[in-house]
C-alpha cells in the first residue's frame, strides 16, 4: 500500500508456482466439481485446442478459447482477489508521548486471528516500568529504599515469573543505566537501575526465555498488567522451518514480487555469501532496527555450524523484531506470537507450522555438539591421535583433561531447574547497615 492508500501493485505471477500455491492456495473442488469440470472441458475445449493451451506457461496460441470465461487472466486473475489478504495488519493512533504528552502518531501490531497462536513463539523481551509504581519490601518486611535493596527484592518477583532471579551484579551499567545485574546463568538476562527516569529496565534474551519455567508468557503478562505504566520495549517473534522447503532466495523472490511492501518499501540487505554460498549460512534483512521493526530470515542449521558440519541444512528461521520505535507493542503478543508474526507479514502466515521449543532446544544443543567436535578434531586432532600413540588412549585423555573436568560454557543446557535457591539474591541474608549509610531518597 502507498502513501495514498492504493495497493501497490504486486508481481507474483513471477514467483514460482510452489510458492503462488502457498500464497493463495486454490480452493479444493468436490468430486461432484471435478467431474463437471472435466465434462465440460471435453465438451467445449476439443483435443487440439487443449494440447496447444497446455503446451506451456506463455500465451495461448491464436484462435485458442480460453479454459475460463471468467474475465481473469489464467493464475494472476484468481491471486488478485486474494491480495488484500497480504496487507499488514496494524493501525495508527495519535498517543501522548514524553513528559510534555506532545501528540504523536505511532503504529500498534494488530493480530492476525485466523493463525494459531503456536504459528510462533517469542526469542527476546525487553520490558521497563518505573519503581514508583511498583513499591517492593524485602523479606524482613522493610521496603527498598535503593537500588541494590530494591534489585533484592525484585530479584523475587522475577523468581515468581521465569523461575529464577538475579544472581550477581556487573561491573558496569548498561544501556545509559548506573547498575546492571545477571538475571539467571550465562547469559539469560539481564536488570538495569539507576538514572534513567528512575525506570527499571528488564532483558530477557532467547536462552533464558528457553530455560524459563513453563507458563512464563502468561505470568509476565499478568505481572505487567498489574504494574501501572509497564511496557514492552522489544520483543522477538520466531518461527522455526527444520525442512524448509523455502529458501532464502524464495523469500528475496518475494520480497522483489512487493509482498513485504506495506506503506512504504522497506530497506533490504543480504549478508552471507549469495552468489557461491560456503556452507556457513545466509541472512535476508528486511526494514530496519530504526524504524523498530526488522525482518531476519536466515539459515539457523548452516550458522550454528559455521561450516563445521550439515546436520540440519535446511533448517530456516524467521525472525521479527519490535521495537517501542513510533510503535505501541501490546502486551498480548506474550500470549499470541504467531498471530502477531502473521499480522506483521501475512504472506510468512502459510509458510510455518506449530512451533516446538524443545525441538529447538534439542536441535540447537545438538548442532553445538557437533561443531564443537567438529573444531577439536580439526584444530587438535593430530596432537591428540599423537599423544595416544605414545602414551596410549587413557592415559593420553586423564593428561588432557587434568583440571579441566567440566563442561565448557557454551555446552552447558541449563534450565530453570539446575538453578538453586542460594544463587540468587533475594535469598541471601539481609545486611542491616547504619542509617548514614542508606542514600536519601
Amino acid at each position: 500500500m502507498d502513501n495514498n492508500g492504493q495497493f501497490i501493485p504486486l508481481a507474483i505471477d513471477q514467483l514460482p508456482q510452489r510458492l503462488q500455491d502457498k500464497l493463495c492456495p486454490r480452493k479444493p473442488l468436490t468430486a461432484e466439481e471435478r467431474n463437471r469440470q472435466a465434462l465440460m472441458n471435453a465438451s467445449i475445449s476439443p483435443a487440439k485446442y487443449r494440447r496447444a493451451a497446455g503446451a506451456g506457461d506463455s500465451q495461448p496460441a491464436a484462435g485458442v478459447p480460453p479454459t475460463t470465461n471468467r474475465g481473469g487472466k489464467g493464475r494472476q486473475g484468481d491471486l488478485s482477489r486474494e491480495l488484500p489478504s497480504l496487507v499488514a495488519k496494524e493501525i495508527l493512533k495519535i498517543v501522548p508521548v514524553g513528559r510534555g504528552n506532545r501528540a504523536k502518531f505511532v503504529a500498534i501490531p494488530l493480530p492476525d486471528k485466523a493463525i494459531p497462536k503456536s504459528h510462533a513463539f517469542i526469542d527476546w523481551v525487553n520490558f521497563t516500568f518505573k519503581t514508583a509504581a511498583l513499591p517492593l519490601f524485602l523479606n524482613s518486611g522493610h521496603q527498598a529504599v535503593d537500588d541494590e535493596d530494591y534489585i533484592r527484592a525484585l530479584s523475587a518477583e522475577m523468581n515468581t515469573v521465569f523461575g529464577y532471579g538475579v544472581t550477581a551484579k556487573r561491573r558496569a551499567g548498561q544501556n545509559f543505566y548506573q547498575h546492571t545485574y545477571d538475571l539467571g546463568q550465562d547469559g539469560w538476562g539481564t536488570i538495569s537501575i539507576g538514572g534513567q527516569r528512575d525506570t527499571v529496565l528488564v532483558t530477557v534474551k532467547g536462552q533464558g526465555l528457553m530455560a524459563a519455567q513453563p507458563g512464563w508468557e502468561m505470568r509476565l503478562y499478568r505481572w505487567l498488567k498489574a504494574v501501572s505504566g509497564a511496557k514492552l520495549t522489544r520483543v522477538d517473534l520466531a518461527a522455526d522451518n527444520f525442512e524448509s522447503d523455502t529458501t532464502l532466495d524464495d523469500y528475496l523472490a518475494m520480497f522483489h514480487a512487493g509482498l513485504f511492501t506495506q506503506r512504504v518499501t522497506p530497506t533490504v540487505e543480504q549478508a552471507g555469501n549469495w552468489v557461491n554460498p560456503n556452507g556457513k549460512g545466509r541472512t535476508l534483512y528486511i526494514g530496519s532496527r530504526v524504524s523498530g521493526k526488522l525482518l531476519r530470515i536466515y539459515e539457523k542449521g548452516l550458522q550454528l555450524a559455521n561450516g563445521f558440519h550439515e546436520r540440519f541444512p535446511n533448517w530456516v528461521r524467521v525472525e521479527l523484531e519490535l521495537k517501542a520505535i513510533d510503535r505501541v507493542i501490546p502486551l498480548e503478543c506474550l500470549l499470541r506470537p504467531g498471530q502477531y508474526l502473521a499480522g506483521a507479514y501475512p504472506a510468512l502466515a502459510r509458510f510455518h507450522e506449530r512451533q516446538e521449543r524443545v525441538e529447538t532446544f534439542k536441535r540447537t544443543a545438538q548442532s553445538t555438539v557437533e561443531r564443537a567436535l567438529q573444531t577439536t578434531r580439526h584444530q587438535f586432532g593430530k596432537y591428540i591421535w599423537t599423544f595416544a600413540q605414545i602414551h596410549g588412549a587413557d592415559q593420553a585423555l586423564a593428561m588432557l583433561t587434568q583440571g579441566k573436568e567440566q563442561l565448557p560454557k557454551k555446552l552447558v543446557f541449563d534450565t530453570f531447574e539446575q538453578c538453586r535457591p542460594d544463587d540468587f539474591l533475594h535469598h541471601e541474608p539481609i545486611v542491616i547497615r547504619p542509617l548514614e549509610e542508606i542514600p536519601h531518597v
